[in-house]
């Protein structure tokens, strides 16, 4: 069992499983976006693995999950692209549901969507603290939420 670090990570809990699984439900036309989808298994297995200096393991690392307190409250939140599969452009969107959610989980009350494949999920070290949740291409993170 991975233990994810109090800054965040890449692997969703058992209930945040959940949140989505009920997102999912309510939305049959959309799917989860795989490392597969990703077409960049180098760069994730490099991310896996760390490159020995400022860039440690992330050995969860998955391009489109992340997980972290996201809006600084102290509860973990966690964000996931999801695919809409009706769609020939436009299909793919960022969820970011936060960790209060209560009885709305599985409303996220953040959702971007006319995302790429390109665009990949990062939060935490090594970047410089304020952490956010930054989402762009492999050595290029420019759009931050």
């Amino acid at each position: 069992m991975l233990v994810t670090p109090a800054w965040g990570g890449h692997t969703l809990t058992a209930h945040e499983q959940k949140i989505l699984a009920t997102w999912l439900e309510r939305h049959p036309n959309f799917r989860v976006a795989t490392e597969a989808d990703c077409g960049c298994e180098g760069n994730i297995q490099k991310l896996k693995a760390g490159d020995g200096g400022n860039w440690t393991p992330v050995p969860d690392y998955h391009p489109y999950a992340a997980t972290g307190d996201f809006n600084s409250d102290g509860v973990r939140d966690f964000a996931i692209v999801v695919i809409n599969r009706s769609k020939s452009s436009q299909n793919v969107v960022l969820l970011v549901f936060n960790g209060h959610s209560g009885s709305k989980a599985a409303s996220p009350p953040f959702v971007k969507s006319g995302l790429g494949l390109q665009d990949h999920l990062f939060f935490g070290p090594p970047r410089p603290k304020p952490y956010r949740l930054v989402i762009g291409p492999f050595e290029r993170t420019t759009q931050k939420f």
